[in-house]
């Protein structure tokens, strides 16, 4: 954000008090004007207690008017801007419009027109709400572009939440049905083994049941288009907040303009209705922004030939559109055009009137320039937001959908095996039946806690368990298994290389008929280097166009690794390597 976006609530308060400082309304007046202004920027700096600088903010508007018997211009302004500020959403507008209304009968007195208190009560709103707006929008745009890595949070907790709720619900009961079975299992083993034997099965098929869900759950966060939620307030604050205060500016300038010269009340109303109108449409539709600038441009020039002191205030609507460009040239453009003003404005003699029309001008333009500019501003970054939080949920659910089917895979793949196993063994070899579901019982808790490790930075992988793990059921169906490794790898190696080696041992026992397998890691050169080679390698794995083994290739090449797979003689190598 430029220093000018960034200070232009502050700009626009120096033309609000140095008409009434200047205006020879006396030294009092003048000192409530800077106390009103020094109390509203303490009000924006330092947002605490309000009800003190609200009292003095209070005595420092009606206190000219009360005491001195004289109206000190746009000062019930500044106090409305400090009531807008303030907590409290209904108490803050009633005191906002009690303000308000006030400001005619106070400013011009108990008798005056209806149309000088129209004119006190729209100028007073006005002020409080471009002001209050112009003061508070750094603040919003710095809170959006600040919380967009609490947006990534935010939105990865719900995907994880998500996932864990399809886990809990699915997975979770029929994990416990399983355990539940087992031990009816080990129970029956002895006394009714023609049971025991359909229990068993009964436990298989509904293992086979959960892979079957786990694979479901795992695709369906490829197909999942639901979109991300930011649910920031403030994201949706800052567009509608500048937007509101950007119309009512327009209006107010258009409402000034047709009271102002009466004689061509009907034409300014149509030429605010237009001016305003493209205005909106520049900075609603940046890629429209040339061409209606250069329509604005000829709505404001050709008139202003015939109608000249009567059309020359849209020049100010001009200036800030000019200024939206953000090109040297345009900004040159934007002061030619506020010099334009100056010689077509009816001269008068008093210089303080010259200084008035000026201050005035230049309000206008940094009014409308400021609050375009941030309602751009605020809408760049919630379609930013809005991309961020899409693609964070996309890769998240990418994420889970790898480490379901690489995590959990080997783990339920495993347990099914040994349920199809234990039926088998119940009537020839019942110790061996005991001791298989005793580690079934334990594959079963550890499928548990892998799937809280989906869904749970604190459940950390650990390469040396894969390792023991790999190990232990290899040796279970494949009778030469080799298995070493570094006993010094970093930690960044568990998080990357861990499902990999997970991910092979499944391949391994699923899709190959393997007699061999050596399984080594090293730490080299600032390298983990992984090597798994097999023998009985599978059509899958030979063409590299399984699931599993794309889910390795992702992780480790977006670890700034290297993965490459290769089948010779009917054997199998895979190797990776991770920085570390």
């Amino acid at each position: 954000m430029s220093l000018l976006s960034r200070s232009i609530g502050y700009l626009f308060l120096v033309p609000c008090v140095l008409p009434v400082v200047f205006g020879g309304n006396g030294i009092a007046t003048a000192c409530c004007a800077l106390a009103q202004a020094a109390l509203l920027v303490m009000a924006h700096r330092w947002p605490g207690p309000t009800r003190p600088v609200l009292v003095a903010q209070v005595a420092a508007t009606y206190l000219p008017i009360a005491v001195l018997g004289s109206a000190a211009v746009d000062l019930d302004g500044l106090l409305a801007a400090t009531i807008a500020l303030a907590p409290g959403r209904r108490s803050r507008w009633f005191a906002f419009g009690v303000v308000t209304l006030a400001a005619g009968p106070l400013d011009h007195g108990l008798h005056a027109s209806g149309t000088a208190y129209l004119h006190a009560a729209v100028g007073t709103a006005a002020v409080g709400l471009v002001l209050s707006s112009l003061l508070r929008l750094p603040d919003l745009v710095d809170q959006l572009g600040s919380t967009q890595e609490d947006l990534t949070r935010v939105i990865r907790a719900e995907e994880r939440f998500r996932v864990a709720r399809d886990l809990r619900a699915g997975l979770g009961e029929q994990l416990l049905v399983v355990t539940d079975r087992l031990y009816l299992v080990r129970r029956d083993m002895a006394d009714s083994p023609d049971r025991a034997i359909r229990t068993a099965d009964d436990v298989a098929d509904r293992t086979r049941t959960i892979v079957a869900m786990m694979r479901r759950i795992a695709a369906a966060q490829h197909d999942l288009d639901r979109p991300a939620r930011d649910r920031a307030p403030v994201a949706r604050l800052a567009p509608r907040l500048t937007l509101i205060a950007l119309v009512a500016s327009l209006l107010a300038i258009s409402a000034n303009q047709v009271m102002e010269v009466p004689q061509y009340q009907v034409l300014n109303a149509a030429g605010g209705l237009a001016f305003s109108a493209l205005l909106l449409a520049q900075v609603v539709w940046v890629r429209f922004a040339v061409p209606l600038l250069w329509a604005q441009l000829t709505l404001a020039l050709i008139p202003l030939l015939w109608l000249g002191p009567a059309w020359c205030s849209w020049l100010s609507l001009l200036a800030a559109a000019a200024l939206l460009r953000e090109r040297l040239s345009w900004a040159v453009a934007a002061v030619g055009f506020f010099a334009l003003r100056a010689v077509f404005t009816e001269p008068t003699g008093a210089l303080t009137d010259r200084t008035g029309w000026v201050l005035l001008a230049l309000q206008t333009t940094l009014v409308l320039f400021g609050l375009s500019r941030f309602h751009q501003l605020s809408v760049q970054l919630n379609r930013s937001r809005t991309e961020l939080a899409a693609r964070t949920a996309q890769l998240e659910r990418l994420r889970l959908a790898r480490d379901i089917h690489d995590l959990l895979g080997l783990t339920l793949a495993v347990l099914a095996l040994k349920c199809d196993l234990i039926g088998e063994l119940i009537s020839r070899d019942p110790r061996r039946a005991a001791s298989e579901i005793d580690q079934a019982l334990r594959i079963a808790a550890d499928a548990q806690f892998e799937a809280l490790a989906l869904t749970d930075d604190r459940a950390a992988l650990s390469l040396r368990r894969e390792f023991d793990s790999a190990r232990a059921i290899l040796a279970t169906a494949i009778a030469n298994v080799s298995v070493d490794y570094d006993d010094d790898l970093p930690e960044r190696a568990d998080t990357v290389l861990a499902p990999v080696v997970r991910e092979a041992v499944t391949n391994v026992l699923r899709h190959s008929t393997a007699t061999r397998v050596e399984i080594y890691c090293r730490s080299r050169n600032q390298n983990v280097q992984l090597n798994i080679h097999n023998d009985g390698v599978c059509a899958t794995a030979a063409d590299g166009s399984g699931q599993g083994l794309r889910n390795m290739r992702a992780r480790v090449l977006g670890a700034g690794g290297s993965f490459t797979t290769s089948t010779s003689d009917g054997e199998f190598r895979l190797e990776a390597a991770v920085p570390c």
